[in-house]
């Protein structure tokens, strides 16, 4: 590194794909502005329970600066360190349906029934399950319902088989982008979906095993006010482009089970069709923004680890 890095820059283990940030990563300023965006929010707004929430927010940015001095090279370790906010989605959705009861008391049904009502003449997540009440395909849209599962890791992989750890980050990092741009507006425009609104879909259909699988886990896992706009879809989008990214051959390998599950989302009544299609255009967007973000969120100041071109093992390039 030339002088204004000093001795910042040090040789480390080489892996796949070069060098490998260090210190504060990307991630982690993401991640800590989204809790710093929320404890503000529930301080402000949430009485007792948000000074509460605000307390564990603090801790938990803490907890991230010190995960910074965290630097292992590779394995499982580090895959925890650059995906851990993946990990701990479960406990980010769950609080959400306490974060978006600070404000109103309300849930905006009523406003996105109307939106699918002028858009689509109906609501699609009524009469698409009446039109198609096929087991067969029920239960393909249900098991495209739970492949949620498998495609947000697969950006990981695919980050990860062609850059190492910079490739499971950037792949971290946008599949996170994605979640906590829809958070906001579950925090700020609550809405509870057609499962809470309509009746469950009967018949044959609710026989069928995934479909069964499905309903049972949402019930025992679900976080109310949450359905605008999808963030399955939002998710499923942005990890796909992020794998694409990385290699082509991953977003045509994802495109079918990701169109099965945007679909099933409407179908299986957990979504209106406006949820849908606005989170696939937050999947998009955020997609798209994530290349000038993450490179802005690295920081000029980033330590890094991996020899460069002429650098001798060992020694810091000067």
């Amino acid at each position: 590194m030339g002088g204004s890095g000093g001795g910042r820059a040090r040789a480390g283990v080489e892996l796949r794909g070069g060098p490998v940030d260090r210190g504060v990563l990307a991630i982690d300023r993401l991640t800590v502005g989204y809790f710093t965006i929320t404890g503000l929010w529930a301080l402000s707004t949430g009485g007792g329970p948000g000074l509460a929430i605000a307390g564990i927010h603090l801790a938990l940015c803490l907890g991230i600066l010190l995960l910074s001095r965290w630097e292992p090279e590779r394995g499982f370790l580090s895959f925890i360190r650059v995906c851990y906010p993946m990990m701990a989605m479960p406990a980010m959705y769950a609080e959400l349906s306490v974060l978006n009861r600070f404000v109103t008391t309300r849930y905006f049904d009523d406003v996105v029934i109307g939106w699918d009502q002028v858009l689509f003449g109906g609501q699609p997540s009524m009469f698409l399950s009446d039109v198609l009440p096929w087991v067969p395909f029920s239960e393909v849209m249900h098991l495209g319902y739970m492949s949620y599962y498998l495609i947000l890791p697969a950006p990981v992989i695919a980050g990860y088989l062609a850059s190492g750890r910079d490739g499971m980050q950037r792949s971290s990092f946008t599949v996170m982008a994605s979640f906590y741009t829809c958070y906001m507006f579950f925090i700020t425009f609550p809405v509870t979906g057609p499962r809470y609104e309509f009746e469950r879909i009967g018949g044959a259909i609710a026989d069928g095993t995934m479909y069964h699988i499905v309903h049972t886990a949402l019930e025992g896992g679900s976080s109310k006010g949450t359905a605008f706009p999808s963030s399955h879809v939002a998710a499923t989008v942005a990890a796909t482009i992020a794998a694409g990214r990385h290699d082509i051959r991953w977003l045509w390998a994802m495109l079918v089970p990701g169109a099965i599950l945007i679909v099933s989302t409407v179908y299986g009544r957990f979504h209106y069709a406006i949820d849908a299609v606005v989170g696939f255009v937050v999947g998009i967007a955020v997609a798209a923004a994530v290349p000038a973000v993450y490179r802005a969120l690295r920081g000029r100041d980033r330590r890094i680890s991996g020899r460069q071109p002429g650098q001798t093992p060992g020694h810091p390039s000067g």
